[in-house]
């Protein structure tokens, strides 16, 4: 990564975007791995991504879940 001085090659990204809507997992996970070609292919550049890729609206209930979860544990 450009300008970088990190040696860390491996990361985990949670996106949420409304682009994602009616796009299964494997053609989200795409997109971003055509965002990031460059950085995927450098030489020191990413070299492992975990993609957590939601919809506002899937953001929301996962959220709400957790919040009802945390709730339920009290």
């Amino acid at each position: 990564m450009q300008g970088s001085t990190s040696q860390e090659t491996h990361f985990r990204l949670d996106i949420t975007s409304s682009h994602f809507a009616s796009k299964s997992h494997p053609a989200r996970h795409r997109m971003v791995y055509a965002l990031l070609k460059d950085e995927m292919a450098a030489v020191g550049g990413i070299h492992a991504l975990q993609l957590k890729t939601r919809t506002p609206e899937e953001e929301q209930r996962v959220r709400g879940r957790e919040i009802a979860e945390a709730a339920d544990a009290n």
